[in-house]
């Protein structure tokens, strides 16, 4: 028991280590492999309202995208699977990072697929994401299930 609560509190210690200072996690995705690797989506209501998604390879920052009124983040729930999907494009990349419902072993994954292609890059994260993943936020627009029923995954 005393080992589960360590690995939360390691858990919840390192999540809030994955913005910047001030900034809450909506979802991140840790890639595996020897360099740390790590997707993840932060957002303020300070007085300064921001959502941001960040791409760091060990401690560079490779990708930073700040959403706005004009370029919002989408968010859908499967409702057969309770998983989140948050996802937006970037030129001719669309970067998805789907949060299962917390559940033993289930993991955060990130899904990046390039326009015209129809391979995705499908990498699991090391844990799941215990970010805010439901948080009202202007700047995410939220896709409802109504809309996609028969339809398949909005993003692709």
């Amino acid at each position: 028991m005393k080992f589960i609560a360590l690995l939360l509190l390691a858990s919840a210690a390192h999540a809030t280590n994955s913005c910047p200072s001030g900034e809450k996690l909506v979802a991140e995705c840790i890639l595996p492999g020897k360099i740390e690797r790590k997707a993840s989506i932060c957002f303020s209501k300070g007085q300064t309202t921001s959502l941001s998604y960040y791409f760091k390879k060990g401690e560079n920052t490779e990708l930073e995208v700040n959403f706005s009124e004009k370029n919002k983040l989408n968010r859908w729930t499967d409702d057969g699977t309770y998983t989140r999907y948050f996802w937006f494009t970037r030129g001719a990349y669309s970067y998805i990072i789907g949060v299962p419902q917390e559940t033993l072993g289930a993991v955060s994954f990130l899904w990046v697929k390039r326009k015209g292609d129809t391979k995705i890059s499908d990498k699991g994260c090391v844990s799941n994401s215990f970010g805010d993943k439901d948080v009202s936020h202007p700047y995410i627009k939220d896709i409802p299930s109504s809309e996609t029923k028969g339809k398949g995954f909005p993003f692709f």
